[in-house]
């Protein structure tokens, strides 16, 4: 038995708002979508990555801890996608080489969730994080 792919399931306070940050600001696409009228689960996509969402019905009494979770995705070319995140107005952290050699960025979407973004370098640390 093998395991081929992993989804996470990120759980929002508002889906149409989810949607829209990560497919109007972000580049995603709509895969699939349940619920109706009004849907209650997303699958979305950008190049080899997926995530799904899903808005729980009422009230969350025991939200994730979102600052205790980070999401990283290792995109090609990690300096031009901040730099034109940075340009398109998003709330991206400074760039930044780490010690365990990944350079990187981070941004926190509209629930609050980490999404780091980083890609192997052999240039020098620039933080000592």
């Amino acid at each position: 038995m093998s395991f081929n792919l992993l989804i996470p399931m990120l759980s929002v306070a508002d889906l149409g708002r989810a949607r829209e940050f990560y497919c109007d600001r972000l580049g995603f696409r709509v895969v699939n979508t349940f619920g109706k009228p009004k849907p209650v689960w997303c699958m979305l996509e950008r190049d080899k990555v997926r995530l799904m969402f899903n808005q729980p019905p009422g009230i969350v009494i025991f939200p994730p801890p979102k600052d205790h979770q980070i999401y990283y995705f290792y995109p090609d070319g990690v300096a031009a996608l901040h730099a034109a995140w940075k340009t398109a107005g998003l709330p991206v952290s400074d760039l930044r080489v780490a010690v365990y050699g990944m350079k990187e960025f981070e941004l926190r979407d509209p629930d609050g969730y980490r999404l780091w973004f980083g890609e192997s370098t052999d240039e020098p640390p620039t933080v000592n994080e």
